[in-house]
């Protein structure tokens, strides 16, 4: 019983660390690609415009 929860905990660990390792390497990509707009810089960009206001 302890070791199936512990074997369910180390697969959903597994699971979300691979998300996120997967996620840096997409951000990394587009940090360093200067073909591709990325929602972590921006060069010169005016700050967003509230609609009606």
């Amino acid at each position: 019983m302890v070791l199936d929860l512990l074997g369910l905990a180390l697969i959903g660990f597994t699971f979300v660390m691979a998300a996120a390792y997967a996620g840096t390497l997409r951000a990394l990509d587009v940090y360093f690609d200067p073909e591709q707009d990325s929602i972590f810089l921006s060069d010169g960009a005016e700050p967003p415009k509230r609609n009606g206001r």
